[in-house]
C-alpha cells in the first residue's frame, strides 16, 4: 500500500480539489484508493466530494491542568508559576482558563498538596464517510481553541492506515494542510510521494520553496503542479525554471484557469466529475496517468 501527500506551502492554491478529482479518478482506473483529510483546521475535502462526515470518534491529544478544590490551600504558587496566564485566581481559588493551558505541569510541580495533575483532554474529533465515489473518507477536525494540531493529524492517519489495511486499498491518498508547521509534518510522515501545488504568484514561489525543503529533508520524492497557470504566463514560465534550476525538477503538469472548477466546487462534485472534457479535468487527468502509474502496483496500472 502506497501513501500519496498533496499539499500547499500555502492555502487558495486548489488542492482539496486537485485531491478530489484525483482521487476520483484513480478509483474510476481500478484503484482501490481511501481518502484522508489532515486540514484538521479548516478541513473541506467532504465538502469537495459532496458527502457530510459521519461515525465520529473523540481524540485527546492535548493535556490540560486538573485542580481539585478539595486539596488546594490557596498559595496562589501554581498561579504565579503559570507563564501563559492559564492559572487566574477568584475568590482566592485557583481557576484554569483551558484556551491558554498549555499542560507544561509547572503549576503540578508547585503545587505543595498535589491538587494539579496533568491529564488528557478531548481537543477533536475523526469522522469516517463513504463518499459517493466508492471510497472512504477519514477526516479530523480540531475543535476550536484547541492546539496540538499535529498530534490530531497523526491520529487521523493512523485511523485511515487501519480502514485501508480492512478494505485492502492500494492507495491512501492526503490532502494535507497548507504552510509548514507540525500539522504538515505529520501529514507527510510516512509518505511515500508528495504532490505540490502552487500557482503563479510571488507568494507561492515562496512557500513552494519552503514546502519542497521540508519535504527534500524527510527525503519524500516530490512533483510540482502550478494551478492556474494562465492567470500569469511569464511567471509560470519563471517558476518552471527556477524549480528546475535550484530543484532539480520538473513541473509534472500545469492546470489552467477554467470557470467549471468553481461551478463543480459551488455544486459540490469534483471537476473530472462534473465536466470530464473541460480544460482542468484534462490536466488534472494527465497528472494521474503521469504520477500514479509509477507508484501504484504495476497490477493496477
Amino acid at each position: 500500500m502506497k501513501e500519496i501527500v498533496v499539499v500547499s506551502g500555502k492555502g487558495g492554491v486548489g488542492k482539496s480539489s486537485i485531491t478530489a478529482s484525483l482521487a476520483v479518478l484513480l478509483k474510476k482506473n481500478g484503484i482501490n484508493v481511501t481518502a484522508v483529510d489532515t486540514d484538521v483546521d479548516a478541513p473541506n475535502l467532504a465538502i469537495v466530494l459532496g458527502t457530510a462526515l459521519e461515525n465520529f470518534t473523540d481524540v485527546k491529544a492535548s493535556e490540560k491542568a486538573s485542580i481539585d478544590q478539595n486539596k488546594c490551600v490557596k498559595c496562589g504558587k501554581c498561579i504565579t508559576a503559570c507563564k501563559p496566564g492559564a492559572l487566574i485566581g477568584i475568590e482566592e481559588k485557583p481557576v484554569l482558563i483551558p484556551f491558554l493551558c498549555e499542560g507544561c505541569g509547572v503549576c503540578a510541580i508547585v503545587c505543595p498538596t498535589s491538587a494539579i495533575s496533568i491529564v488528557r483532554r478531548v481537543n477533536g474529533r475523526i469522522g469516517v464517510v463513504e463518499t459517493p465515489y466508492g471510497f472512504k473518507l477519514v477526516s479530523g477536525q480540531l475543535d476550536m481553541g484547541e492546539s496540538s494540531s499535529g498530534h490530531i493529524v497523526t491520529a487521523v492517519k493512523s485511523k485511515a492506515r487501519a480502514i485501508a489495511e480492512d478494505s485492502k486499498s492500494n492507495l491512501i491518498i492526503v490532502d494535507g494542510p497548507p504552510g509548514i508547521g507540525c500539522p504538515v509534518i505529520a501529514s507527510v510522515a510516512g509518505a511515500d510521494y508528495a504532490l505540490v501545488i502552487t500557482e503563479p504568484t510571488p507568494a507561492a514561489r515562496n512557500s513552494l520553496d519552503r514546502m519542497i525543503s521540508v519535504l527534500s529533508h524527510f527525503k519524500i520524492p516530490v512533483n510540482v503542479v502550478i494551478n492556474r497557470f494562465d492567470l500569469n504566463p511569464d511567471y509560470a514560465h519563471e517558476m518552471e525554471e527556477w524549480i528546475n534550476a535550484k530543484w532539480d525538477m520538473n513541473i509534472v503538469q500545469k492546470v489552467p484557469t477554467d470557470d467549471n472548477v468553481l461551478i463543480s466546487l459551488s455544486k459540490r462534485i469534483p471537476v473530472v466529475e462534473y465536466d470530464p472534457g473541460c480544460k482542468a479535468s484534462k490536466a488534472i487527468s494527465a497528472i494521474a496517468s503521469r504520477i500514479f502509474p509509477e507508484i501504484t502496483p504495476r497490477s493496477h496500472g
